[in-house]
């Protein structure tokens, strides 16, 4: 049977520099697979995607959030992601300060280019009004994959951190279970996958990876309305250290946020 979720998607992994082609472009139109590296502006970008496709989903590697949030937001999403054993092993950077402003504002760009490309919604939580668009994480979508083992063999630099994951990923053969999970029977994207090199044509990959489980609607997403959401693998495929750290932060956050509004004198609910 053809595999209809999967015929149109596409991913953008967000590269925000002016002069160096660090944007990495993946897709999957009616079967045929491609992926490109290329600059940041509209003209180049156009180039690698093929013409008059509408994407049933677009997922981007960038903060994506309502148009009115305010620059200052932390992130609930984030907040999450930042603390307990998510800080060494996959943590996101910060949105509302520093590179984090930047790139928030690079993904938006990039989502108002390619948003005339994107299908009307056919999924919940979209921060962007009209369109399927969604946020990859792919950090945290490899991430979570891991056995706790793999962490513990060695620890990647901080600016090899995504290659790390993605050569452990490989080697654990991750996108096969993914694969699997979804329903996607496809040979030609698991072998693509599994010998690109190129780092930002990986995060295009995953991105596309990232789309094609929201399209299977098997993503667990995580986030809320004021900031937007994080597009994540299925749960039953989360490695148990990244459940039980979900479920800790979570705790911690909402034990916080009580606090919190005990010491105002709001009501606690």
């Amino acid at each position: 049977m053809k595999e209809t979720r999967f015929d149109k998607l596409l991913g953008i992994d967000v590269g925000y520099s002016l002069s160096r082609p660090t944007t990495g472009i993946a897709w999957c139109v009616d079967g045929n697979l491609g992926c490109a590296r290329t600059h940041s502006d509209w003209d180049r970008r156009q180039r690698h995607i093929p013409e008059s496709t509408t994407f049933s989903i677009i997922a981007i590697d960038g903060p994506l959030m309502p148009p009115d949030a305010p620059d200052e937001l932390d992130r609930s999403c984030e907040r999450l992601f930042i603390r307990g054993a998510f800080h060494a092993r996959c943590k996101p950077g910060l949105s509302h300060h520093g590179h984090g402003l930047a790139l928030r504002k690079a993904a938006a760009e990039t989502a108002a280019q390619v948003r005339h490309l994107a299908a009307a919604p056919m999924i919940g939580k979209s921060v962007i009004p009209g369109a399927a668009i969604i946020e990859a994480f792919p950090n945290a979508f490899l991430g979570v994959l891991l056995k706790d083992e793999r962490f513990a063999m060695s620890r990647a630099a901080k600016r090899r951190k995504f290659d790390w994951l993605y050569d452990h990923a490989v080697e654990s053969r991750v996108f096969d279970r993914l694969l699997r999970a979804i329903g996607w029977n496809n040979e030609a994207l698991l072998q693509k996958v599994t010998i690109e090199r190129d780092h930002e044509k990986r995060a295009a990959w995953i991105c596309l990876l990232t789309a094609a489980t929201a399209a299977a609607g098997k993503s667990e997403v995580i986030g809320d309305e004021a900031g937007g959401w994080f597009w994540l693998p299925p749960a039953e495929l989360w490695a148990p250290w990244a459940a039980n750290a979900l479920a800790q932060n979570r705790a911690a956050i909402s034990a916080g946020g009580a606090i919190a509004r005990s010491e105002t004198g709001l009501a606690i609910g």
